[in-house]
């Protein structure tokens, strides 16, 4: 199956980069991951980039045929790598991740946090992963408006991550793949700094072959202001293939059968 595949990051406004992105490869299979260690914790960065160690080896030694129980053994895996980590007494490192695992004609996914994952099929949205914070919490019980204030207050403030006294409880979810199908994984660098339904026409414009990373983060980050967190995406692309016709043979219908 022919895929395309692109990466992208920038350390926006901030003075250490602490996403991780990594891209593997195996035959038709492929994994995909990213990482956002979480700030305000000592060693963020390690953590994330322990998911993209963990994932690489869980995959490359992979003996499983269920590609669920890959994704979940790499959020165990990760999980526990990352309480190894010295502190000096305070917090665990931590970290948040999303996973994209491809497979011929299908795709399984799995995040903890607000790293995102995006599913465009026809230049539609038809799948995105719903983050695991005390904002998107608040929404869905109706006790507040997604455009809220009080919604972007709480935003960062997460109750599912790796490293931690809690044990990782990923969600999982898989789709069968069409022709043409886009994936985007992202941290909330990323994700809130653009309008994520306008992607698919960017790269139209910037295929994902060329400079089409480049260019989403480089409108993430101008839209990011001063502030502007770390914004690191990976992409994958179906390639789009035309109907195939035999040479020398036309094909009509006349209204009936």
């Amino acid at each position: 199956m022919p895929w395309k595949f692109g990466q992208a990051l920038n350390i926006g406004k901030r003075s250490q980069q602490q996403d991780r992105v990594g891209i593997f490869h195996n035959g038709d299979k492929h994994l995909m991951v990213v990482a956002d260690g979480m700030g305000g914790i000592p060693k963020g960065d390690l953590a994330a980039q322990i998911v993209v160690d963990t994932a690489e080896q869980a995959f490359n030694n992979n003996k499983t045929d269920i590609p669920e129980s890959l994704l979940e053994d790499i959020c165990v895996q990760a999980h526990e790598k990352i309480n190894q980590l010295e502190t000096d007494g305070g917090s665990a490192p931590g970290t948040t991740c999303a996973l994209l695992y491809l497979d011929k004609r299908h795709a399984h996914w799995a995040h903890i946090g607000d790293s995102r994952l995006y599913h465009y099929r026809q230049n539609r949205l038809i799948n995105r992963t719903l983050d695991h914070s005390l904002r998107q919490l608040m929404i869905e019980q109706g006790v507040l408006e997604r455009t809220s204030e009080e919604a972007d207050a709480v935003q960062n403030q997460l109750y599912k991550r790796l490293g931690g006294c809690k044990d990782p409880q990923p969600d999982i979810h898989a789709s069968m793949l069409e022709n043409g199908d886009l994936f985007l994984l992202c941290s909330d660098g990323f994700w809130q700094s653009i309008e994520t339904q306008r992607i698919p026409a960017i790269l139209d414009n910037h295929p994902l072959e060329d400079d089409g990373p480049e260019r989403l983060v480089g409108i993430a980050l101008e839209n990011g202001g001063q502030h502007c967190d770390n914004i690191s995406v990976a992409l994958a692309q179906w390639q789009k293939t035309p109907p195939r016709f035999l040479p020398g043979i036309s094909t009509f219908f006349t209204g009936k059968r």
